[in-house]
């Protein structure tokens, strides 16, 4: 090799260097076969590898970051930086850069907005500190419909290696909890970033069924289920009525895999928020050993969501997060009026004002969080949780 200097592994064991001196980056698969994996660059210097699965590289001479998808195809992610040598990616997607010609740490949201992460540190490299805790079981209840109505979950693999999950669509089992209009026939649809992947009706239909677990085989014959063992990676899941219908469904998708090199880092759901039993209910696990903690960031969303064309957004979500016991443990309107400045050095602050935003550490348990519409507000909106560390 002609001056490597970068390298990074992906899930299936290939590994990444950049070449400063040919400008390229060449990819080594695990029987050591090499090729060009992507050319065209300025001094390549530190790559690193983000969970979507594209890899990030800084590019010394030009003063920029460059975006390079699974395919080799090389965008222009960031200019005007001054010296950049050394990159990494969190879970959540964020892209830390080292600005050695300013001393500085710039950090990226996957969008490309930029802001100072630390000045006045001439740094050698970066790395993320291993986490000992992690997302486990995630779930969301709102209202089904039908078109920009049904119930979208989102979520994201990170780190390397598959992941085995268990994706549940429940209806008419609500029903044993006293919850009003049930979906009474749930379909299921599990996508990537390109396509459908797997689909269910009925869970028992499936041909892995007698594989997933006891305590999480649905207890209605009517309920959908998905088991995959998933890379890395974005995934989508969508809860429709079976024939156009509508009701209260619950989307749920289960961690099978507790230890292991991959893990859940970001779970979203968008769906329809109305009032009382109507509310957009979400759940989620924070998992680990005592005396360790999840920092989260949970958002709510509703004005943003009218760039994707939903013409009914919540215009004004409110955000209410509770422990195990029920009890509040924290509540947003406005994103700005409490922890601007820590959420916004996330990269992850929301894009409007009215939109709602916490930034929490939570002990190992269980999490609720609630949204719904300020003054009895209805509208499309969404909860995500973002894993920080």
């Amino acid at each position: 090799m002609s001056g490597p200097f970068g390298l990074v592994f992906d899930p299936s064991g290939n590994l990444f260097v950049s070449e400063v001196n040919t400008n390229s980056i060449l990819k080594f698969t695990s029987a050591g076969v090499k090729t060009t994996f992507a050319m065209g660059f300025h001094q390549p210097l530190g790559i690193a590898l983000a969970p979507s699965g594209d890899i990030y590289e800084v590019d010394f001479a030009s003063g920029s970051i460059f975006k390079v998808s699974p395919a080799g195809m090389s965008s222009p992610f960031a200019v005007g930086l001054s010296a950049p040598r050394h990159i990494a990616v969190n879970p959540a997607g964020n892209v830390f850069a080292t600005n050695f010609g300013t001393s500085e740490i710039f950090v990226f949201t996957p969008a490309g907005a930029r802001t100072t992460f630390a000045s006045g540190i001439g740094a050698g490299g970066l790395a993320f500190e291993p986490s000992n805790s992690r997302l486990s079981n995630i779930s969301t209840r709102a209202l089904v419909e039908t078109g920009n109505h049904v119930l979208i979950g989102g979520f994201v693999i990170s780190g390397s290696g598959g992941k085995q999950v268990l994706l549940r669509a429940i209806g008419p089992t609500l029903a044993n909890s006293m919850v009003p209009n049930p979906l009474q026939d749930p379909v299921l649809s599990l996508h990537d970033t390109t396509m459908e992947i797997a689909n269910n009706d009925n869970w028992q239909s499936a041909a892995n069924s007698s594989q997933i677990p006891s305590a999480l085989k649905p207890t209605d014959a009517r309920e959908s289920a998905i088991l995959a063992t998933l890379q890395p990676g974005s995934y989508t899941a969508i809860v429709s009525g079976k024939g156009g219908t509508s009701g209260v469904a619950l989307v749920e998708v289960y961690d099978l895999q507790g230890a292991g090199s991959s893990q859940l880092a970001n779970i979203s759901t968008r769906g329809v928020v109305q009032t009382g039993d109507f509310v957009m209910i979400g759940g989620f696990i924070s998992a680990g050993p005592a005396g360790s903690s999840t920092e989260v960031l949970i958002r709510a969303k509703g004005p943003s969501l009218a760039q994707f064309g939903i013409t009914d957004a919540l215009a004004d979500p409110t955000l209410r997060v509770f422990n195990g016991n029920g009890v509040v443990i924290n509540s947003n309107d406005n994103w700005k009026d409490t922890q601007q400045a820590q959420i916004a050095a996330t990269g992850n602050a929301p894009t409007n004002d009215l939109e709602s935003a916490i930034l929490i550490t939570l002990a190992p348990g269980n999490y609720t969080a609630i949204v719904s519409g300020k003054n009895g507000g209805t509208g499309v909106g969404q909860v995500e949780v973002f894993k920080q560390r």
